[in-house]
């Protein structure tokens, strides 16, 4: 099986076709996806989105929904999964593809950690056509990977064990971060004791 045949894959907005032009009275404003507000983990910076305004409203087809899944079709094809409100309704650019699943066959979550496989990974890295650091891949690329039909019993395992591992490692990834702004606090103030003790 593949996952052509349980979800229907698209690639996202050419956003320069649909940006809004001095001309238009209408308005409609979003938020947009970019390269840089993923992270090689497949977290989402909120903070790094892009304003992007329109003249018409868009189709639901580009925009992020509960259970999509979102693979960059360049190097090093970063995969994201769409399970938190906060990141609905987001416009996908030409940059990614979008994966939505059938769930009356498969789970969004096992899909996606089919996807972030070892074999998915080298399956794409030897098929994209480019250097291996610029490299892009096609949305049939990612369609053609093979993967295992479990029951759905069996994915929701998969799934739910893939989500926890993830948020675990984004809690870790946190945590470190302030660790390092607590450190360098504490070094500085340490200094600056030091500093004026020495006068």
């Amino acid at each position: 099986m593949t996952i052509n045949d349980i979800s229907t894959i698209r690639t996202g907005l050419v956003v320069a076709r649909k940006k809004k032009n001095a001309e238009s009275f209408q308005t409609n404003k979003y938020k947009l996806l970019n390269l840089k507000c993923i992270s090689q983990e497949g977290n989402v910076d909120l903070e790094l989105l892009d304003d992007y305004e329109v003249s018409e409203q868009l189709k639901e087809d580009y925009l992020t929904k509960m259970g999509d899944i979102l693979v960059r079709l360049s190097a090093p094809y970063t995969s994201v999964i769409i399970n938190k409100v906060n990141l609905c309704g987001i416009v996908v650019p030409s940059h990614f593809a979008i994966i939505r699943v059938n769930r009356k066959i498969a789970v969004p979550e096992y899909v996606f950690w089919s996807i972030r496989r070892n074999k998915s990974k080298m399956t794409l890295m030897q098929n994209s056509s480019g250097s291996t650091a610029f490299g892009t891949i096609s949305s049939g690329l990612i369609g053609s990977l093979s993967i295992t039909n479990l029951p759905i019993s069996k994915q929701k395992i998969i799934g739910n064990l893939m989500i926890l591992a993830e948020r675990e490692e984004e809690l870790i990834q946190k945590l470190s971060k302030e660790k390092k702004k607590y450190n360098s606090l504490l070094l500085d103030g340490i200094y600056n004791e030091l500093k004026r003790g020495n006068r």
